[in-house]
């Protein structure tokens, strides 16, 4: 059976950090050995000294994890360049498969990777490591490799539709150049790592909620699209037409915009009161030369998206309604471990408009109480939740994924 312990640090040494976190989180084991050390780290530490000194510690690690916008640990958010959290885990070595890929040809950077094809590979690999996984951690890079949802669908042509999967997208806080992952000791950039689990006594609650409004009157179709990237809204040019709606010049730079402009979609109705809402949100993720717009869902031509704004309030109110919603699905058993992804901008991305450390209190106080309760998030520029039976994308929400025995 798989055991879980957690730790964050902001100490600027890198050595140091990583080390503090496993004395913290292993504290009263009786040694820092484990078997996976899952690491999540803003963008201002040295990577490899961190893996260095894990395999130092814990000899024979596993090790996988990846940048973010910031951390979330058991202590609360911490989004300073210096920022680590880990989830150290304890169990039988069969019950854990890891993989890892980078998602662009190092030969020719300009050839495409077909997520799909990528992702059901590496899914295939952990399958043959283990063929019982009950549930994935998958964290993909955003920065080109797109769309993320058909690398979810190449994951569950092999494990099956209903396959729960958690994570996020990785970032460089909030600059959306690039991103890096660990694996064992290799730090690689703009890449994907996969972990699947396959302790049969672990069961799952996994819930995303985003509390946004859709902005009456201010909706597009889309005319042109490929996968990943939308061409045209109403038939011009995408980014054209979002910037004239918006009231802006289109030489803004692209994050001016993106910080302002998030896209809502339609949910289907048997979806509104599993999700709290009736549209899922999505974001831009860049903007091509020709004007057309990084996304990370398949949208196709003939759809309608409605741009969003954020409403405070309702931010807090579907969080309190998402964990009470946990509450009741757990009835009365205790969280063993906790994964969580939150956008980047419920947080410094969203220019210090949200109280992130409330919002965070809002999530971790009922579920954890006066208990040390393992928790390990990350800011992210998406997020990986279960939606109608099935994981999905998500975006500009809070994600959570309970693990109880």
């Amino acid at each position: 059976m798989l055991q879980f312990f957690s730790a964050s640090t902001s100490i600027v040494n890198s050595k140091r950090a990583i080390t503090e976190c496993l004395e913290n989180a292993l504290e009263g084991q009786g040694s820092l050995d484990c078997d996976l050390i899952i690491i999540y780290s803003a963008i201002g530490h040295n990577f490899k000294e961190i893996l260095t000194e894990a395999r130092k510690l814990s000899p024979g690690v596993r090790i996988a994890g990846c940048t973010g916008g910031g951390i979330i640990g058991r202590e609360g958010p911490d989004e300073s360049l210096r920022a680590l959290a880990i989830m150290a885990i304890k169990g039988p070595k069969d019950e854990i498969a890891l993989t890892n890929r980078r998602t662009y040809h190092e030969t020719d950077p300009s050839a495409e990777i077909d997520p799909y094809e990528t992702a059901a590979e590496m899914a295939r690999e952990l399958k043959a490591r283990n063929p019982y996984i009950t549930f994935l951690q998958f964290l993909p890079t955003p920065v080109e490799w797109l769309p993320i949802d058909k690398a979810l669908d190449g994951i569950k042509s092999v494990f099956g539709p209903c396959i729960p999967i958690f994570g996020g997208f990785p970032m460089d806080n909030n600059k959306g150049i690039t991103s890096y992952h660990f694996f064992d000791d290799q730090v690689i950039e703009r890449g994907a790592v996969m972990v699947g689990f396959a302790d049969p006594t672990l069961k799952i609650i996994s819930k995303a909620n985003h509390g946004f409004d859709i902005v009456e009157g201010m909706n597009f179709k889309i005319t042109k699209s490929i996968p990943g990237c939308i061409i045209e809204f109403d038939g011009k040019p995408a980014w054209s037409k979002l910037t004239e709606t918006l009231g802006v010049s289109d030489d803004l730079p692209f994050m001016e915009v993106g910080h302002i402009a998030g896209f809502a979609r339609e949910l289907p109705e048997e979806l509104h009161a599993e999700y709290g809402s009736k549209y899922s949100l999505f974001a831009m993720l860049g903007k091509n030369m020709d004007g057309s717009l990084k996304v990370p869902l398949t949208c196709n031509e003939g759809m309608k998206v409605w741009l969003s704004k954020r409403n405070e309030k309702q931010m807090f109110e579907g969080v309190k309604w998402m964990v009470m919603n946990i509450m009741n699905k757990l009835n009365g058993k205790k969280p063993l471990a906790v994964f969580h992804a939150d956008c980047a901008a419920r947080g410094m991305a969203s220019l210090n408009l949200i109280r992130k450390e409330e919002i965070i209190s809002l999530m971790q106080s009922p579920l954890c109480g006066n208990e040390r309760i393992p928790w390990l998030g990350f800011y992210s520029a998406g997020e990986l939740a279960l939606l109608g039976g099935q994981s999905q994308v998500h975006q500009t929400s809070s994600s959570l994924f309970v693990i109880y025995r």
